[in-house]
C-alpha cells in the first residue's frame, strides 16, 4: 500500500487554512455573538492533528525503519509547552485583577495545575460547579490535554506495531486503527446520548480522550490512505465544496442542545477528512483554503486559541453589561497576544536547532513547573489577602449563607454525618430547607424566619441537583442525592418543607454545556418542552411524595446583569466611587433578562394554585417592579454572582418569606 508522496513531502497551505477556519469558528463561538456550533473547530483541529502526526511518523519510519519516541516528544515539547506555559502564567496574573478571590481565583489556580500536566480534561470532568464548566478562563485547555494524551498513546501504538514487523501503513495496521476508531465512536455516541455506561456520560463523552480518539484517527487513516486519486476535477471540486458547506452548516446549526460529540461530530470530522484528502487537487475550495488571509490566521491559530478565551472571560468581568462589544474587542486584542507568542516564544524555541537532548527536557520541566509555582502563588495571595484580594468583604457578605448547611453531594454517609441544625424551638417544630445551590443562597433568610417563629431549622442541598426530578441529568448521582434528601425529609418529618431550585439551569442547560434530557435518558428538544417536563415532575412530586406535607416553594431569583457584584462593589469603594462606575454598579437590570426563569416561575405559579398545602414565594416580588430588578441596596451588592444572593440579598427576603409562610405555620 503506497502513500501519496504529496502528503508527506511538502507544507500544505490548505491545511494551514483549515487551521485558520477552525480557530475562527471557536473564537466566534466563544464571543457568544454568532455560530452556536462553532465548537466544532476543536474537532477540525483533532482531525488535522491526527493527519499531521501520522504523516510525520510515517515519514520517519520510511526513512529510518523505526520511530524515535525521544525525538518525537522533544519536538512536541518545543512546539507546545512554551506557548501554553506563557498563556497559563499570563492568565493567572490577569486573574488577580479580574476575578473574585472568593473561589474563582482558587478555581483558576487549580485548573492551571491540572493544565500544566495536561490533565485539564480530567479536572473539568470531575467538577460539578457551574463556574468551573462555564466561565473558567482556562476551560479551553481541556482540548489541549486531550491532544497531548493522544500524542502519548499514538506513537507508542505505532512503534509497537513496527516492533511486531507490522508496517504502519500496512492493511493490518489500517484495520487495527479502524477497529479502534469504531469502538471509540460507538462509545462516544452512547455516552453523548446519556447512556449510563460511565458516570456523568455526556461530560465523559465530551472530555474523555478515549471517546475523542476516533476523530484523531480519522485524520490518521487519511494519512495512511492509498495513493488512489479522485482524478476528475469535476468530482473533486464539488466534494470539496460540499465539505466546506457541511462545516459551515454544522457551525450554524449545532448548539448546546446538540448531543456532542456522538453522531453529530461525524459531519465536521468527515468533512475535514475529505478536505484534507482532496487538498492536493487544484480546485476553488483548495485555493480558498490556501488564501493568504486564512493561512495567516492558521499561522497564529495555536497561540490565538490559547489567549482568546481568557481575555473574553476577563472582558465579561470588567464590562459585564457589554455582551457584544466587550467579547469581540477581547477576541481582537487576543490576536496581538497571539502574534507576540508566535514571534517571541513559539517560533524561536521551535526552530532552535541547538535545543535538543537534556536541554529540551530542562525546557519541558521549566514549562511544567513555572505555571505550577505561579498557580500556588496565586492561590496563596488570594488566601492571604494580597493584590486585589484586599477588596475582600467579610465572609458573611459573600458566602451563600451564614448558616450550618449540609451539602448532600459532598457527603458519603448522610446518616452518620455531623451536619448541625439550628435549634430555636421544640423538636416537633422544624423547618427543613432543601434544593440545589439556590437553597444555600437563601438559607440565611430562612434561618432568620425560623428563629423569629421559634422553629428549628435544617438545610440539606446538593449543588447542580434540584429537589425534583429535573430535565437535565447532569450528574449521575443526582438521583442518589434526591433519594438521600427524600430520606432526610421522611426521617425529620418537618412541619414545613421549603424547596429552592435554580430552575433555568436545568431547563436551558445553562452553565453545564450538556444536552437537556430527563432522568430516563430521553432528550428534550427545547426549553418549552423542558419546562413542561419540569412542571410534570413538580406535579408528581407533590402528588406522590409530598401529598400531606406543608411546602413553601422559593422560586428562582431574577438574574443579575453583573457576574461579580461583590468584587465590583469593593473595587468602586477602594477607588473613591467614581460617577461612571457607581452608575454601573447601581444600574438596575431588566426583568426580561431572565426570560427562561420568568417562564418557569409563571408555569410553577399556575401549578401551585391547585395545592392548598403549597405556598410560593417569588424573590422578584422584593427585587423587582414591573420592568426592572435591583442589583444593589444602599451601595451593597445583593448578588454574589449572576444568580446567587449574598447574605444581604438573602436577608432582604425575610419579610416576604415570612408572609408567604404564615398560612403554613399558623396550622400548628
Amino acid at each position: 500500500m503506497q502513500t501519496r508522496p504529496t502528503q508527506a513531502e511538502y507544507f500544505r497551505s490548505d491545511i494551514q487554512g483549515l487551521r485558520g477556519i477552525a480557530v475562527l469558528l471557536v473564537v466566534i463561538y466563544h464571543t457568544g455573538v454568532a455560530l452556536p456550533g462553532g465548537y466544532i473547530g476543536v474537532d477540525i483541529f483533532f482531525v488535522i492533528s491526527g493527519f499531521v502526526i501520522t504523516q510525520l511518523l510515517l515519514r520517519e519510519t520510511n526513512a529510518t525503519g523505526t520511530i524515535s519516541l525521544k525525538s518525537f516528544y522533544e519536538r512536541r515539547i518545543k512546539r507546545i509547552l512554551p506557548a501554553v506555559a506563557f498563556a497559563i502564567i499570563g492568565t493567572l496574573l490577569l486573574s488577580v485583577f479580574a476575578l473574585s478571590p472568593f473561589g474563582e481565583q482558587q478555581q483558576v489556580a487549580q485548573t492551571a495545575r491540572a493544565s500544566s500536566f495536561f490533565a485539564a480534561n480530567f479536572y473539568f470532568y470531575l467538577q460539578d460547579s457551574y463556574w468551573a464548566l462555564a466561565e473558567n478562563p482556562l476551560r479551553h485547555l481541556w482540548s489541549l490535554a486531550v491532544e497531548e494524551q493522544f500524542y502519548i498513546f499514538f506513537p507508542v501504538l505505532l512503534l509497537a506495531l513496527n516492533k511486531l514487523k507490522i508496517r504502519i501503513n500496512s492493511r493490518l495496521s489500517v484495520a487495527i486503527l479502524i477497529v479502534i476508531s469504531i469502538i471509540s465512536f460507538v462509545i462516544s455516541y452512547l455516552l453523548s446520548i446519556g447512556e449510563q455506561i460511565l458516570p456523568k456520560p455526556e461530560l465523559f463523552a465530551f472530555f474523555g480522550t478515549p471517546w475523542r480518539m476516533w476523530e484523531f484517527l480519522a485524520g490518521s487513516l487519511i494519512a495512511l490512505a492509498p495513493s488512489t486519486r479522485i482524478a476528475a476535477k469535476s468530482i473533486a471540486a464539488p466534494l470539496s465544496a460540499i465539505s466546506i458547506a457541511a462545516i459551515a452548516w454544522s457551525a450554524i446549526s449545532f448548539d448546546s442542545y446538540t448531543p456532542f460529540p456522538g453522531s453529530a461530530a461525524l459531519i465536521p470530522v468527515l468533512a475535514t477528512t475529505a478536505l484534507i484528502y482532496l487538498g492536493t487537487q487544484s480546485n476553488l475550495s483548495t485555493k480558498l483554503l490556501s488564501a493568504r488571509p486564512l493561512t495567516a490566521v492558521g499561522d497564529i491559530s495555536y497561540s490565538w486559541y490559547l489567549w482568546h478565551w481568557p481575555l473574553i472571560v476577563f472582558a465579561h468581568r470588567v464590562f459585564p453589561a457589554s455582551e457584544v462589544i466587550a467579547p469581540i474587542s477581547a477576541a481582537l486584542i487576543s490576536v496581538l497576544f497571539a502574534i507576540i507568542s508566535l514571534r517571541k516564544i513559539e517560533n524561536p524555541i521551535r526552530h532552535n536547532s541547538q535545543l535538543h537532548g537534556k536541554r529540551v527536557l530542562q525546557l519541558g520541566a521549566v514549562c511544567v513547573l513555572a505555571p505550577l509555582v505561579f498557580s500556588i502563588a496565586t492561590q496563596k495571595l488570594s488566601d492571604t489577602g494580597l493584590g486585589l484580594t484586599e477588596l475582600r468583604s467579610d465572609s458573611t457578605d459573600i458566602s451563600y449563607a451564614d448558616t450550618k448547611v449540609c451539602r448532600v453531594d459532598l457527603i458519603l454517609d448522610l446518616e452518620n454525618s455531623n451536619c448541625d441544625d439550628y435549634s430555636f424551638g421544640p423538636l416537633a417544630k422544624r423547618i427543613l430547607l432543601v434544593g440545589d445551590s439556590a437553597a444555600g443562597s437563601i438559607s440565611d433568610a430562612i434561618a432568620s424566619v425560623a428563629k423569629s417563629n421559634k422553629f428549628n431549622f435544617s438545610v440539606y442541598y446538593a449543588n447542580g441537583c434540584p429537589t425534583t426530578y429535573s430535565p437535565l441529568n447532569y450528574r449521575l448521582n443526582c438521583k442518589a442525592d434526591f433519594a438521600d434528601i427524600q430520606k432526610r425529609i421522611e426521617s425529620l418529618n418537618p412541619h414545613t418543607l421549603i424547596i429552592a431550585n435554580m430552575g433555568d439551569l436545568y431547563v436551558d442547560g445553562a452553565g453545564f454545556g450538556a444536552v437537556i434530557r430527563n432522568f430516563d435518558g430521553n432528550a428534550l428538544k427545547n426549553s418549552e418542552e423542558a419546562t413542561a417536563f419540569w412542571i410534570d415532575n413538580w406535579r408528581s412530586l407533590l402528588n406522590d411524595r409530598l401529598k400531606s406535607q406543608k411546602v413553601l416553594v422559593i422560586q428562582q431569583s431574577p438574574l443579575s446583569a453583573m457576574r461579580e457584584p461583590i468584587l465590583l462593589q469593593k473595587f468602586i469603594s477602594s477607588i473613591g466611587e467614581p460617577i461612571l462606575l457607581q452608575k454601573l454598579f447601581d444600574e438596575e437590570v431588566s426583568l426580561d433578562n431572565s426570560d427562561t426563569r420568568n417562564m418557569i416561575v409563571q408555569a410553577e405559579a399556575e401549578l401551585f394554585k391547585n395545592y392548598k398545602n403549597v405556598a410560593v414565594f417569588d424573590p422578584a416580588s422584593v427585587l423587582c417592579d414591573d420592568k426592572n430588578c435591583r442589583q444593589t441596596l444602599n451601595g451593597d451588592a445583593l448578588y454574589y454572582d449572576g444568580r446567587h444572593l449574598t447574605v444581604k440579598g438573602s436577608l432582604l427576603m425575610v419579610d416576604g418569606i415570612t408572609k408567604a409562610l404564615q398560612p403554613l405555620l399558623a396550622g400548628g
